[in-house]
């Protein structure tokens, strides 16, 4: 059986290579690479649809414009990035929607589906299903039918209507076999491998396992692949089979890592962690439970169904519109009939009455003619007018939501590290870990620490009311070496950890012309990415000099370092970029996008010089206070 799918398999790949158009388009080459790598390498697709999205943009292809953000979407979905997925999807769902392309509406239609099939929302991957398989209906194209019969299979499979979703898989199956479409049938393959396993058939569920994986592996599907593997370990362990349940897991973890998809990596991981707790392994378990603590963290971000819910909510907003729009026109359409009446009947009295009846008949059509086009008219601005209450509602809902991620990064930024410490230290005196002369001994460097740390929660609370109504900045005459000493005395204890002296390279007085809470932001911020980024028993120097009208202060470590990209990314782009310490710390990404807001703010440019293992210098400047009404000149090289 397997040998006879392997000769199919083989002659439908030479078919495929022989099958080359003749000619065509920059941008059909480019889409149809991508199309073919997404479920194997889906970096590489996403960078074959940047360029291909560039050409339709250029020549103004607005089918191709669809055709790309449909592949971003499910290159997306691959790396199970939801967030991005979906906003691409509902882009290519407003372009396809207009164009004569049943097959590529259909697809856009069911990977929306996919997408709020694996987020939960059943009903509305329920809905994208349906519209998908009246398009096939409609157009007689067994292809859709086909494609939605194995979406459908795979929600019946999430609701756990077992049977059903069998019988719309060996539907599907039947139908894909006609077309020799062999990716698809793998995928049903492996949705029959799981719904047997759901009903408890491990040796039925193991064989369409393994049909699974060897088809996957000839056509290179690696997203199905490391599904597959995952199946056949979950089979082969319930048949007892564990040392090979094992290894058909690891390679399911590494394929999901090459490919960035982070869904299957957490339940691979969840997955190993048990068979090694149930094989008394307590310490491999642990390792993989932490291993799918931070692949749960980097999911995060991609499933926030509120900003899903918001595209959503976006997307009928724009539905609304049109429909707006068809109104519009319809309204015209009627106002011509109501002139064509009009002046019909004016036609009719010109041939009845006499020369006088006839001006007075006019008269009376020009006044009602006005008074229609006036009514029309105050329509059109009501209708304009909500319109723009419209984008101006979903421009603010967009504009809060980015202020309160800003806002709770930074409280979790600056005042997690203090709080920890505070807690670690109670905890040691409550447990009797430490005696009471020793917390007395230590009550002074803890009220110090408290003190600031009570500096630092005023701070960060004056700042968000000022977010909440508008970033203000208030300069005055700060005195910057001060503010640094400070902050590396609330951040003395995260360098003792790692043995790291804080070395100030100052000896006088600076008074600069900034505001003080946002240069305490500031200072905080990159004395703390530098620890992060330094090894152990390392030094970071801390400078302040003055360079004409500006005060330059600069933070050097000797940590781990950026490449040339990263640099640029940090300074040249507005998005978060977050990256682990050297010892795995994590950060939210915003710190430095403050720092730049901050320094920009407060008339000051920021410059980062680094090379990988080699270290990393951040410098900003600041106008000095005597200087305060003279320009900045350009950042000192």
């Amino acid at each position: 059986m397997r040998a006879s799918i392997f000769v199919i398999i083989l002659l439908l790949i030479c078919v495929r290579s022989l099958a080359q158009p003749k000619s065509i388009s920059p941008v059909q080459e480019l889409t149809g690479q991508a199309y073919e790598v997404y479920l194997n390498n889906p970096d590489k697709a996403l960078a074959l649809t940047e360029q291909a999205l560039n050409d339709a943009l250029e020549s103004k292809d607005a089918f191709y414009e669809g055709v790309c953000y449909y592949l971003f979407s499910k290159a997306y979905w691959v790396k199970a990035n939801y967030k991005l997925s979906t906003e691409y999807g509902f882009k290519a769902l407003r372009i396809l929607k207009e164009s004569d392309h049943p097959s590529e509406l259909s697809e856009c239609l069911l990977g929306l589906a996919r997408t709020f099939a694996e987020l939960g929302n059943h009903q509305k991957a329920d809905d994208f299903i349906h519209q998908a398989l009246k398009l096939g209906n409609i157009h007689a194209d067994d292809k859709i039918r086909a494609n939605a019969f194995r979406e459908h299979s795979y929600l019946l499979a999430e609701l756990n209507e077992l049977d059903s979703a069998l019988y719309y898989s060996d539907m599907a199956i039947s139908m894909f076999k006609k077309s020799g479409d062999s990716v698809d049938i793998s995928i049903l393959y492996g949705r029959k491998a799981r719904i047997y396993y759901q009903k408890s058939q491990f040796e039925t569920s193991r064989d369409y396992a393994y049909r699974a994986l060897l088809i996957d592996s000839l056509v290179g599907n690696r997203r199905a692949l490391g599904i597959a593997y995952y199946q056949v370990a979950q089979n082969e362990y319930a048949l007892g089979n564990r040392k090979k349940a094992i290894a058909q897991l690891k390679q399911s973890i590494r394929i999901n890592n090459d490919i960035g998809n982070l869904n299957w990596q957490i339940k691979a991981h969840e997955l190993l962690s048990e068979f090694y707790l149930e094989n008394n392994l307590a310490s491999l378990a642990a390792g993989e439970l932490q291993m799918v603590n931070k692949f749960k963290d980097e999911l995060y971000n991609s499933q926030k169904n509120g900003q899903i819910q918001e595209m959503q909510a976006l997307h009928e907003l724009e539905a609304k519109e049109s429909t707006i729009q068809l109104l519009e026109q319809e309204n015209a359409l009627r106002a011509q009939e109501v002139k064509n009446q009009r002046l019909f009947v004016a036609f009719l009295l010109i041939a009845l009455l006499f020369l006088v009846l006839l001006i007075f008949v006019l008269t009376r059509l020009r006044t009602i003619q006005n008074k229609t086009n006036r009514n029309l008219a105050n329509r059109n601005v009501a209708i304009e007018e909500q319109k723009m209450a419209i984008q101006l509602q979903a421009e603010n809902l967009r504009h809060l939501d980015q202020i309160k991620t800003k806002l709770f990064s930074v409280i979790s930024h600056d005042l997690r590290g203090p709080i920890s410490n505070l807690q670690s230290l109670l905890d040691m005196f409550t447990r009797k870990l430490m005696t009471a002369d020793e917390f007395v001994s230590l009550s002074e460097k803890l009220k110090e620490n408290l003190n600031i740390t009570q500096r630092t929660l005023e701070n960060l609370l004056t700042w968000s009311l000022s977010q909440m109504g508008g970033i203000r900045t208030e300069k005055k005459k700060i005195e910057v070496t001060s503010c640094i000493e400070e902050t590396c005395h609330l951040l003395d204890e995260v360098a003792t950890r790692k043995n790291i002296a804080l070395v100030r390279e100052f000896s006088w007085p600076v008074y600069v012309w900034a505001d003080g809470n946002q240069l305490q932001v500031i200072l905080r911020n990159l004395i703390h990415n530098a620890i992060k980024f330094s090894s152990f028993h390392a030094r970071i120097g801390i400078r302040a000099t003055r360079d004409n009208n500006v005060c330059l202060i600069s933070i050097r470590d000797s940590g781990i370092g950026m490449t040339e990209g990263e640099i640029n990314t940090l300074i040249g782009s507005k998005e978060y970029f977050s990256k682990s310490g050297n010892e795995q710390e994590k950060g939210t990404g915003l710190g430095l996008l403050l720092c730049k807001e901050f320094i920009l703010r407060n008339g000051g440019e920021i410059s980062i010089r680094s090379s990988v293992g080699a270290g990393t210098e951040v410098s900003f400047t600041l106008l000095l206070a005597e200087h305060q009404n003279t320009p900045l000149l350009a950042f000192p090289q």
